[in-house]
């Protein structure tokens, strides 16, 4: 036996009505937040990768890096990642590539 094709049964106007309610109840899947080691690992890869590009441009990589991994980037800021990659820089963990902290 085959599936019974309900629309042909159930009027139009309440099938909607069903779809639209089940749409309502079903919940979004929260997209996850950053860690502050999440910004981190990102900041390191995207050094590896931005021995070429202009220092204005290395937030935006970082973020591209972020949202590829799944993460919401709306809240962070291009302050958290420059900060995060000066204090890398001064610890010694990466190389200063993009030649913008003094000492």
């Amino acid at each position: 036996m085959g599936e019974k094709d309900w629309s042909e049964y159930i009027p139009e106007d309440v099938l909607e009505e069903i779809v639209t309610e089940e749409k309502k109840r079903t919940r979004k899947v929260k997209v996850k937040y950053p860690s502050s080691k999440d910004v981190v690992e990102a900041v390191i890869e995207a050094t590896k990768m931005a021995k070429t590009i202009h220092p204005n441009d290395f937030p935006s990589l970082v973020l591209k890096i972020l949202e590829n991994q799944g993460y919401d980037v709306k809240h962070v800021t291009v302050k958290r990642i420059w900060r995060t990659y000066e204090m890398l820089v001064r610890k010694g963990v990466i190389s200063d590539v993009l030649h913008v902290v003094k000492y």
